[in-house]
């Protein structure tokens, strides 16, 4: 592969890795050990189809440093169609041990004709490698032969430039086969959420993205604030040796860094309304900008993907699940209710069956998050909150469920506190009364869906007989997993009579 035509003139001649007796054994033994690298049959070799050269960053005390990323195929894991598994693997060659890499990414040291010996790095963890992609990305760099290149998205162009002063920290990705590294730029603070990024090295690169990657990159396109953004991607090239009768090299090329916003990283609302609880302070303020972001979010999904109305058949199936599944739970727990509660309920309960058995306008259908909950929203400045990004969306859902689930995993929450701590001072008043928990429950639910009806998604879900059924079947199985215990029931019944 060509190097890359912001290489300095007087860099040093070029060493590749590939080409260094042992390079292959040490990176075998290194592979082994790698979650992300595939299980095979017997005695596995790699051969390398591709990758890119990156230039040295400045500042970085090794003058004998290189950069790479390499694209093997894998033998012994080919599948039924005898197509082995492809892999990506950055690696930095040093001509000395480096803090800037770093104990834990150390691969192995070879040797070269020359008697020089060279330290292997992951690249992943380097943080001159990290640099190095950053700046292609932010830079909108390419190489001389066009099989790699940079992009910048969503303004990353006009930031700072990276050095190799940055700090790096492994962290889990959200999918598997994915090295996930956060990074902190020089002079930014630990709270500085706003201005770190994550970067997302696929291990096992395709020439098409998967369906969260392709998500993230629309809904960015489209401007949408509501998700960590993806700030650039790095693409690159690799020979598709899938079929063995072209007479000449086909080319694929695929994502091989993809940076984004460092929000999934970021404090989550369910960790900041437990410290705020606990601390008998309000959090209505916050649950608002939740509401607004979910019904934001659900809105561009709906923009960038699009929205459809129920026919008549799947209105009348979601009225006799909710129906079934509202019964059903009250059955489970209504002996766990004395006498004048429980008549209370099953007035209220047959009062919404009745609806439901009604109920004939349709609701839109769209993508949503599907397993939201509170720890899905993530706090990346003082007024945004951006939503992670699920394993998978939900194809032709309604987003009221989105806002069922978030709702109650916050009561899920106070009730997990109730039970810990009963009595909490309640640190806004001047009398020092306990926290209410129930009205501060009422007060962050009715704030959330207050900031969702001020966003842009359809609302008509939450006026709807389903949303409230769903919230009075989901506070049933809730008041039966705490024991009989529910401590926001009133405002439930509220919402189930409104």
């Amino acid at each position: 592969m060509s190097e890359h035509t912001t290489a300095a003139d007087s860099a040093p001649e070029r060493i590749r890795g590939e080409a260094q007796s042992g390079f292959f054994e040490i990176l075998g033994n290194w592979l082994g050990n790698q979650p992300w690298f595939p299980t095979g049959r017997g005695r596995r070799s790699l051969t390398r189809t591709g990758g890119l050269r990156l230039p040295t960053p400045a500042g970085d005390a090794d003058t004998r440093l290189f950069l790479e990323l390499h694209i093997f195929e894998v033998s012994g894991t080919e599948d039924a169609n005898g197509v082995p598994a492809r892999i990506s693997v950055p690696v930095v060659l040093r001509s000395r041990p480096s803090a800037l890499a770093g104990k834990s990414a150390f691969i192995g040291k070879v040797t070269t004709a020359e008697g020089e010996d060279l330290w292997v790095y992951d690249g992943a963890r380097d943080r001159a490698f990290l640099a190095a992609v950053l700046e292609m990305a932010r830079r909108g760099q390419g190489s001389r032969n066009g099989r790699s290149r940079g992009e910048a998205l969503a303004g990353f162009g006009d930031w700072e430039a990276f050095s190799i002063e940055l700090q790096r920290q492994s962290v889990p990705p959200m999918t598997e086969n994915v090295t996930r590294t956060l990074i902190q730029p020089a002079g930014a603070g630990e709270e500085d959420w706003a201005k770190k990024v994550i970067i997302d090295f696929p291990r096992r690169p395709q020439a098409e993205r998967t369906t969260v990657t392709d998500t993230a990159v629309t809904l960015t396109r489209a401007y949408s604030t509501a998700i960590p953004r993806v700030l650039g991607v790095v693409t690159g090239a690799w020979e598709d040796r899938s079929d063995p009768s072209w007479e000449s090299v086909e080319w694929e090329s695929g994502d091989l860094a993809i940076i984004r916003e460092a929000g999934a990283e970021a404090p989550n609302a369910l960790d900041l309304a437990r410290a705020a609880l606990q601390s008998g302070k309000r959090f209505k303020n916050s649950a608002r900008f939740l509401g607004l972001t979910l019904g934001n979010f659900h809105a561009d999904l709906a923009g960038s993907f699009g929205a459809y109305p129920q026919n008549t058949e799947q209105v009348k199936d979601m009225s006799r699940y909710a129906q079934q599944a509202l019964t059903t739970q009250w059955e489970k727990v209504r002996t766990e209710f004395d006498e004048d509660e429980a008549a209370d309920l099953n007035e209220v309960i047959d009062l919404m069956v009745m609806q439901l058995r009604e109920a004939d306008e349709p609701l839109p259908l769209q993508s949503i998050h599907g397993q939201m909950n509170a720890a899905a929203f993530h706090k990346l400045e003082q007024e945004r909150w951006v939503i992670a990004e699920p394993p998978a969306l939900f194809e032709h859902s309604l987003g009221l469920n989105d806002v069922v689930a978030a709702l109650m995993s916050l009561a899920n929450l106070v009730m997990e506190i109730a039970s810990e701590t009963p009595e909490i001072t309640d640190a806004e008043t001047d009398s020092k009364d306990p926290v209410n928990f129930g009205q501060w429950y009422e007060e962050i639910s009715s704030a959330f869906i207050e900031g969702y009806r001020t966003s842009d998604a359809d609302t008509k879900g939450l006026d709807s007989v389903f949303f409230r059924a769903a919230m009075l079947t989901q506070a049933l199985e809730l008041f039966s997993r705490w024991e009989g215990q529910w401590v926001f029931r009133p405002s439930l019944l509220l919402q189930a009579d409104s």
